[in-house]
């Protein structure tokens, strides 16, 4: 849960939201700096702030238009992934700054933040992590874990083999 409530806490990051906001231009690159900075001053937070029933709210409600990017700037390098992977175009994607999200789209962000930061945690940073969601894995079929973050089953998935990787290293 402590990863979940690490999601959150950067999807409800104000001071974030406004900072992808005011981007002359949005860049994955950009979003990604700051996403970065955020992550390394964010407080240790207790583990109740997250569990499993807020989540559940807050992605029902939908979380804020600017998790598109946020989430998108951890896990690609292109916003020509990150459109293929949430399904809408950069300029659908842009429309949603400063508004929330429907349920799909906070489902997807959330998903993709969750594997993000348990393969970093896994594998001992973020840029290990972006590579671990690229490369094709044998103990996934073949596919790459971002191929199977569209669904929740496919989330399993990949944070089952994670967890199995930390625990006893790779299938």
């Amino acid at each position: 849960m402590l990863i979940d409530a690490c999601a959150l806490q950067l999807f409800e990051d104000s001071e974030l939201q406004q900072r992808v906001r005011q981007l002359k231009k949005v860049e994955l690159a950009s979003v990604c700096l700051l996403t970065q900075e955020t992550l390394r001053l964010r407080q240790p937070m207790a583990v109740d702030f997250a569990d499993s029933l807020r989540v559940h709210q807050r992605l029902v409600a939908g979380l804020a238009g600017e998790a598109l990017l946020v989430s998108s700037s951890l896990v690609f390098d292109t916003l020509s992934e990150a459109e293929g992977f949430f399904d809408m175009s950069f300029k659908t994607i842009k429309s949603r700054m400063g508004g929330v999200l429907d349920t799909a789209a906070s489902e997807r962000a959330m998903r993709a933040v969750r594997a993000t930061l348990t393969a970093a945690e896994s594998l001992g940073g973020l840029e290990a992590a972006r590579a671990y969601l690229h490369t094709p894995n044998y103990a996934l079929g073949g596919h790459t874990p971002v191929e199977l973050l569209k669904t929740s089953e496919g989330e399993r998935l990949v944070l089952n083999e994670l967890h199995t990787q930390a625990e006893c290293g790779p299938l």
